[in-house]
């Protein structure tokens, strides 16, 4: 059990050596006066991109978030509305028309929230990472 402990071990530093050894090779490549400017601004291109994504992706939560709160407050109101209009009825039409009434609130809250949806349109799509094969 030690043994295969050691070896594992021994594998792992092996592995590391060749992959460091492997980066400062490129990093050596990288730095020698042959590399071109573009080579060198895509990955801020990338993480200018990456920047925006976030920015735009932010405000679209923040407008979902807002809208699906519109949506509960509509709703709490229709039901304290309910609420407080089954509790004022005295006979069976005035208890009828409180339920109507509570439907027809929750149906205009519904279409609201997906119509706001709609507006708001589809969550956008994370931007590709480009690779550079130097």
């Amino acid at each position: 059990m030690k043994k295969s402990v050691q070896k594992v071990l021994a594998v792992t530093a092996i592995a590391l050596v060749m992959t460091n050894g492997a980066t400062a090779a490129l990093a050596e490549d990288a730095s020698s006066p042959t590399t071109t400017v573009p080579a060198q601004s895509a990955p801020n291109a990338n993480s200018a991109e990456r920047s925006a994504y976030r920015l735009a992706l932010q405000a679209y939560n923040k407008a979902k978030i807002k809208i699906n709160k519109n949506f509960a407050t509509a709703m709490k109101e229709a039901n304290t509305a309910r609420r407080t209009a089954r509790e004022s009825a005295t006979t069976k039409e005035a208890k009828k028309a409180a339920q109507l009434a509570f439907s027809a609130a929750i149906i205009a809250a519904q279409n609201a929230r997906t119509a706001a949806l709609t507006a708001l349109g589809n969550p956008l799509v994370k931007p590709v990472k480009t690779v550079n094969n130097n």
